[in-house]
């Protein structure tokens, strides 16, 4: 897991996560360019499904998390608008599913709270909980990147 923070508009990143696999470059332009605000809810390709990205707005809950783990794809999850609260954590991994599998059993689990602007990735085999409100059901918008990571 890696956190981050959106660069300003114009400028690079500082660390070079294109160096985390090949299609990490990709999502590292898509990124910096910045230009979420015209992408509509939805499934969007960056570079096919080597890299696209899925934008989301909804209504967090308050609620038990489920955690979720993936084999192929690492996730870079960016917020947009609101904030949102994450666990991340090591636990017993379920049938997969496409590219997603239930994690159970997750024990020591870190909590964390990301705001506009920042980031984290997720790569695969890491359970991660989402979409939980910092304080009580509250909106949030933000871009999921799914970057094809490289399989043995």
């Amino acid at each position: 897991m890696l956190i981050g923070q959106l660069p300003e508009k114009g400028k690079g990143f500082s660390f070079d996560y294109a160096r985390l696999g090949k299609h990490f470059a990709a999502a590292v332009r898509f990124l910096e360019a910045g230009e979420f605000a015209a992408l509509p809810v939805g499934k969007h390709e960056i570079d096919g499904e080597n890299v696209f990205v899925l934008m989301q707005e909804y209504t967090q809950q308050e609620k038990e998390p489920g955690f979720e783990a993936h084999d192929r794809y690492a996730d870079i999850q960016l917020i947009l608008r609101g904030s949102e609260r994450f666990r991340w954590g090591k636990g017993v991994p379920g049938p997969l599913n496409g590219d997603f599998r239930e994690v159970t059993q997750v024990e020591n689990a870190v909590e964390f709270t990301l705001w506009e602007n920042q980031f984290v990735i997720f790569l695969p085999g890491e359970a991660h909980a989402p979409g939980l409100p910092e304080k009580g059901p509250a909106v949030c918008r933000k871009a999921v990147v799914k970057v094809l990571c490289e399989t043995k």
